[in-house]
């Protein structure tokens, strides 16, 4: 369901779900600052795109694991037809980024920007 674009170090981790009639796509980006994501919906695809900065290193530091991805992410979710993508509704708290669309008729065609609140 979610795709990498192309040139990306990673893709987060997503759920997509219906809610109240509507449907919410919610992705795992802890670490990122909301001023680094961007969404934007265009036709029934949502795309989703940031950074994670590299954490500051320590010199001399050796990694014995290290899972924690870092750089810019792209994905991307084939929207269900018929959702207001127009007046969606973007949260960013606690990691989470969680988008809110209703199930009405879109008042406007084209690409549209979500702003993150």
């Amino acid at each position: 369901m979610k795709e990498a674009g192309n040139g990306v170090s990673w893709v987060p981790n997503m759920d997509v779900f219906t809610h109240d009639g509507g449907v919410v796509v919610k992705a795992e980006l802890a670490g990122i600052s909301r001023e680094d994501l961007t969404l934007t919906v265009d036709g029934n695809r949502l795309r989703i795109r940031g950074l994670r900065r590299d954490a500051p290193r320590t010199n001399g530091a050796r990694f014995l694991m290290m899972e924690i991805e870092y750089g810019a992410f792209e994905a991307s979710v084939e929207l269900p037809p018929g959702l207001d993508t127009a007046n969606a509704r973007a949260i960013y708290l606690n990691g989470f980024l969680r988008v809110e669309f209703s199930r009405e008729t879109p008042a406007s065609s084209g690409p549209q920007r979500i702003e993150v609140g």
